[in-house]
Order: C-alpha cells, then structure tokens, then sequence
C-alpha cells in the first residue's frame, strides 16, 4: 500500500484485530490509502475466525493487504501481538476495524510523532460518526476516579484532580500534551518502543490492554502524547442500552487484572467499593428520573438498570467471562 512492498522501507505498519465487524473493516480500509498520504505503508489484518465472511472480504477486495488468521477468538491483544513479528514500519499503529480515518489524519499523526523524542505512543481525537468528541485518552485507574464520581453523578467537576476520570473525551479545543495512556482504538507506537516495552499482556483479552501497555513505556521513561490536531472517527456504540453482558463483565475482570498487576489486591478491593457506591448511586438517581416520566424515561430505565448491573458485580469475588466464539 501506498509504495511499501516486501522489499522497500516503510514508514508505518497499521494492524488490525478483527472479528465478525466485515461492514466496518471494508470501510476502514478504503479509508487507508488516503489517511496514509504520501506513507510507504503496510496493512495486517488478524481475523479471529470470524463467522461473517471477514477474512473472504479482505482476500477478494484487498488483496494487498497481509491477513493473518487467527483460527479462534484470540482477543485484541493476543491478535495485535501475533502481528507484531511481521510488522516492518518504523511506526506501528494499533487501529479499531470500527475507525474511519480521514485523508491526511494518520500521516498527520505520524508527522506528530516524529517530533517527540522518548516517544511510547501517540493518540489522535477520536469522535463519532456526527465528529463529535468521543472517548480518546484517560488517567491511570484510582480509587478516586469513582469516589468523585460517587459525589458528583453529574459529572460537572472540572479542572485539576477534579476532573480526573479514567477515561476520558476531550473538549475541542484542549491543546497536545502528554498523558497517562491514549485509546488502543487508534494508538500510534515507534518500533523501537515497541520492542523495548514489550508485547501487549494476553491476559488482558480485551480492555486495559492499551492501558497497562502505556503504564509501562510511561516506566521506561516512554512518553504518551495525545495529538490534538489529528482527527479520526470511531464507530464504536455509546448507547448504554447496547452494552452487552460480555462486555460489562470482560471490563471489570480487565480493570481488576489490571489493579492487581500493578497496585495488589488492596487497591483492587477500595476500587470495587468506591464503584459499588458510585454505580448504586447512580443507578437510584436513574431510576428515580425514570419514574418521573418525561422523554427521556426510557433512556433513564436503561441507565438505571446498567448502573446497577454494574454495582452488582462488585459484590462478585470472583467474575467468570467466556468470550464469544
């Protein structure tokens, strides 16, 4: 793609991890060559056996893409890493087959990176399908984060400590700056950070992955950029009415992985009661907007009832998640 062949340098290998999302990833691609600008590129596609003719696709319509099958469900980032040996790019982007990037955004992006010595990993905005802004980068998870959620359901506190949530969507207008760890959505990394961090934790089979990654490049001394000035759209659903059980339970077993790992089960345990209390609240004030009635009592009923599925599962000691296959 873009000039890369086998044989030639290339400036930016772009992965892929996809499973059952044939629509999007088609998209995805075709936005590609433009994205990418004058890039020499290369193109991996890991297929976790989806069912839905995914890897058919990108064989028929993209043929100069490399599409590695994965043979089974492996998880974002079993799949990323099984990608990784082959990838030749001075930059390696990880990118969400629900992403759309425009023309320009992930040369632009590249660009950016190329100015920041001690680089781990850079980020761009990411918005939704309206180019509004959507989730893009966070702080690292702490106890905190959900106690100030607890006091503040309507999140109106800004600015400093206050503000501090472990994700986070950024106003248009906030400018570059270094943060704790940018969405694995669409995370730029030089090779040489790659290989000097390490490949992505598989235990993480999906959430927190990009997290724990930035964690330790942030310990080598690696700096985490988000990149105000590069746009790229993520398709991801942000209705709380469509957050499957999977999902839920796949996130919290992530996120106490991810405590454990790096603070031990002290840490673990304040956060499950800090989000016990955060979440009961917030499903109560929910439930009590949805009796109210008004328009927006059905999407209130919703949020009421995720809040407090996610409540619940902090009284769970023990969290059992099968990925789909």
């Amino acid at each position: 793609m873009n000039g890369a062949d086998r044989a030639g340098a290339v400036d930016l290998s772009i992965v892929i991890v996809n499973w059952n999302t044939a629509g999007l990833l088609a998209d995805c691609l075709d936005s590609l060559p433009a994205a990418c600008g004058d890039l020499a590129c290369e193109v991996l596609v890991v297929d976790n056996a989806s069912r839905d003719g995914s890897a058919a696709m990108v064989r028929n319509r993209f043929p100069g893409v490399t599409l590695l099958e994965g043979g089974g469900n492996l998880g974002f980032s079993r799949g990323n890493n099984l990608a990784f040996p082959r990838c030749r790019g001075a930059f390696v982007l990880l990118l969400n087959p629900d992403t759309v990037c425009p023309a320009g955004s992930l040369a632009g992006l590249v660009r950016f990176a190329r100015g920041k010595a001690r680089l781990g990993a850079a980020g761009p905005l990411l918005t939704d399908a309206a180019g509004r802004p959507t989730i893009t980068w966070g702080w690292f998870p702490h106890p905190r984060h959900h106690w100030l959620g607890f006091l503040d359901p309507a999140r109106r506190l800004r600015g400093g400590p206050w503000g501090a949530r472990v994700v986070h969507v950024p106003a248009r207008g906030e400018p570059s700056r270094v943060v704790d760890y940018v969405a694995g959505a669409c995370l730029l990394a030089p090779r040489e950070a790659l290989a000097a961090v390490g490949p992505l934790d598989e235990r993480f089979f999906m959430y927190f992955e990009e997290t724990d990654w930035c964690l330790r490049a942030r310990a080598a001394g690696l700096d985490v950029w988000y990149c105000a000035d590069v746009e790229v759209v993520h398709l991801e659903g942000q209705s709380a009415a469509t957050v499957s059980d999977f999902s839920l339970r796949q996130f919290q077993l992530s996120y106490r992985l991810f405590l454990r790992k790096h603070h031990g089960r002290g840490r673990e345990f304040e956060t499950r009661l800090a989000q016990f209390c955060e979440y009961g609240l917030k499903s109560l004030l929910r439930g009590a907007a949805a009796l109210a009635g008004g328009t927006a009592a059905t999407t209130n009923r919703a949020l009421s009832r995720q809040y407090g599925d996610r409540a619940r599962l902090q009284l769970s000691s023990r969290l059992d998640v099968n990925p789909p296959a």
